[in-house]
């Protein structure tokens, strides 16, 4: 296999070069996905669509993190259920905008804000039971 930038890697090679790293054989990741070796093959070599159950079980039994296989730039990841793909195939959608900053920001304030004030209600609780104490 070709040295990439791991930018320039695939999902399906990603998958490769970690399968290699762990010292697994494609055959033993292809019975633990309950697939031939061939099967398992044309998912590495993209001549299969890796729908996103099978990416997740084969994080699994890799134990890497999903998002090690995965371009951050190409994100978010729909998995289309749609009649006209044949409902399996993981679409890559780069809808990253500055809409999208605004309201993960405002998000994370909302979180923020809950936060703080859970822990005032914290100390009030504390100084409550301390008195009655």
């Amino acid at each position: 296999m070709e040295i990439k930038n791991q930018e320039e890697l695939s999902v399906a090679q990603r998958v490769r070069k970690v399968r290699v790293e762990k010292n697994f054989s494609q055959d033993y990741l292809a019975k633990k996905l309950g697939l031939s070796q061939k099967a398992y093959s044309k998912i590495e070599n993209s001549e299969s669509k890796l729908n996103v159950d099978t990416l997740i079980k084969i994080s699994e039994i890799l134990d890497t993190p999903i998002t090690n296989f995965l371009d951050e730039s190409s994100r978010p990841i729909v998995n289309d259920y749609s009649n006209r793909t044949g409902g399996d195939n993981i679409i890559y959608k780069n809808i990253y905008n500055e809409k999208t900053e605004d309201l993960y920001n405002q998000l994370l304030k909302a979180k923020d804000d809950i936060i703080n004030a859970k822990q005032s209600e914290i100390e009030v609780l504390k100084k409550a039971l301390s008195n009655i104490n």
